[in-house]
């Protein structure tokens, strides 16, 4: 257990390790995610969306999707590429902030960021380009062959586990 105390002289390092911790846990989740291979070994994208799980106490919890396409881009979501190929890389396609806060990433604000506030932008100026896909993306009928190969996988260990033999039924016989 950490102790965090609130005094002043503490405050500086209680925020430097929540950051540290905050961020290797980030990036230790998302190169686990790379390193599933959840599409073999074709790139694909990471869809990032940050939820309120609890109102009262602002609680808040970090979903990560794995897609072969780009998504309709919306506040409060990132959009990363990824290669299984090379787990140590990422591409951050865009990062958007909730509507609400847009405007704290421009030059000069508190939260200055010039490439938020530029994927801001795009996102107001036309956000369906922003979900088109790159060139080296996968074609539909590619895309759905993988998909559909996925589902049958799934299916056949449904099966297989739904046929197992349990001890419970081995004891019965």
């Amino acid at each position: 257990m950490q102790n965090f105390y609130l005094s002043q002289g503490h405050i500086l390092d209680n925020t430097q390790f929540w950051k540290e911790n905050s961020e290797k846990d980030y990036v230790n989740c998302i190169q686990n995610l790379i390193q599933s291979k959840p599409f073999g070994d074709h790139k694909f994208y990471i869809f990032t969306i940050v939820k309120r799980v609890d109102d009262d106490s602002g609680v808040k919890k970090m979903y990560h999707q794995p897609r072969l396409t780009r998504p309709e881009p919306v506040p409060g979501t990132t959009l990363i590429k990824v290669d299984p190929k090379d787990p140590s890389t990422a591409t951050i396609i865009w990062t958007l902030p909730n509507e609400e806060n847009f405007g704290m990433y421009k030059e000069g604000k508190m939260f200055a960021n010039s490439f938020v506030h530029e994927c801001v932008e795009k996102y107001k100026r036309n956000a369906k380009d922003m979900a088109k896909p790159d060139p080296d993306d996968l074609s539909e009928p590619e895309i759905r062959e993988i998909y559909q190969s996925i589902k049958q996988t799934a299916l056949a260990k449904k099966i297989a586990k739904k046929n197992k033999p349990t001890l419970k039924k081995l004891a019965q016989e």
